[in-house]
């Protein structure tokens, strides 16, 4: 008896185990279950089956409905961050398992026609059923490609639609969401970290004196550079004319040379109006840098701790950093 015959036998036990008519729909997936026991239709049936459960029909029709056509896949997306991300994660697996059973199902639909062919006369009924079989499995296999392109999509688009909401417009860096979230992920994996906060100098005066245009070209002049001078370390946009620094590790004095040279870089950008090329003089920042070695709330004390710092820093003439 050869493999797949071995396999078809398997298959058809498991549906008369299971109490469930030996279709082509259900043989498809008592086939794919058995052959691909670490496939998501093996875990999805197991996870039914455990414990000698049987799985009823719409239980099958279902597993079947959902790698066949991802049904998932258009669901709305959920206002509420955490919903996000759940549909997220489901939809990646989505796609996986359409991946996954795709590829179950061509291997399926190969296995019945060459055993199709070492068929003897004698046989013709059972040449009609697999060859019945042979067909609908190529048809789900159609289906299950078309479902993991769109899924794939879908993946795409979410990836999209969160890097959008976590991303300042105006100077392309994270913005608070994107803070708070990196703050949170450096927490949980127990590493200690060290925030600064940096505050443009004087930039209420440059708003009012030159107007927003300017105001808006040195926002973006000042996350560039600290971009360039802190990388590989995160900066992101807290809010208005506030940056913040975030670097793993408990090397406080680092992060202040970090910044320090941020600033000091700075220093030396000559920036100058459009319309007239005239220079506005010098554009700098204050920053104040703490340390968080806790959970998230330290985090949030850090903060707390890195915005006096920055005051003091503002107090003690400005274009400097200060750590608590």
């Amino acid at each position: 008896m050869s493999a797949t015959q071995a396999q078809g036998e398997r298959a058809l036990a498991f549906l008369a185990q299971q109490r469930l008519a030996p279709t082509p729909q259900n043989y498809t997936l008592a086939y794919i279950a058995l052959g691909e026991p670490t496939s998501p239709v093996a875990q999805a049936v197991g996870a039914i089956t455990d414990g000698g459960v049987r799985i009823r029909q719409e239980e099958a029709d279902e597993i079947l409905r959902l790698f066949a056509r991802g049904a998932a896949a258009s669901d709305p997306i959920p206002g509420d961050e955490r919903d996000r991300d759940a549909l997220r994660h489901q939809t990646i697996k989505l796609g996986d398992m359409a991946s996954s059973a795709a590829a179950a199902t061509g291997a399926f639909s190969r296995d019945l026609t060459a055993e199709a062919k070492n068929l003897g006369e004698e046989a013709v009924r059972t040449v009609q059923i697999v060859t019945g079989m042979i067909e609908r499995a190529r048809s789900a296999e159609q289906e299950l490609h078309a479902a993991a392109r769109e899924v794939a999509v879908l993946r795409q688009e979410l990836e999209v639609a969160r890097d959008d909401a976590e991303r300042d417009q105006l100077t392309g860096l994270g913005n608070r969401r994107a803070i708070e979230r990196h703050l949170e992920k450096l927490a949980s994996q127990g590493q200690s970290r060290i925030i600064g906060i940096c505050d443009i100098d004087h930039f209420k005066s440059i708003n009012d004196r030159y107007g927003h245009g300017v105001g808006d070209r040195v926002l973006k002049l000042v996350a560039a550079t600290l971009s360039t001078s802190c990388a590989p370390q995160f900066v992101g946009r807290w809010g208005g004319e506030e940056f913040l620094f975030v670097m793993p590790g408990d090397d406080q004095q680092h992060g202040v040379a970090l910044l320090d040279a941020a600033r000091l870089d700075l220093s030396t950008r000559e920036f100058k109006l459009r319309e007239n090329d005239e220079p506005i003089g010098l554009i700098s920042f204050s920053a104040g840098v703490s340390i968080a070695v806790g959970d998230h709330t330290d985090s949030v004390a850090a903060v707390h701790r890195a915005d006096a710092a920055l005051y003091r820093a503002k107090a003690e003439g400005r274009n400097r950093v200060v750590q608590s």
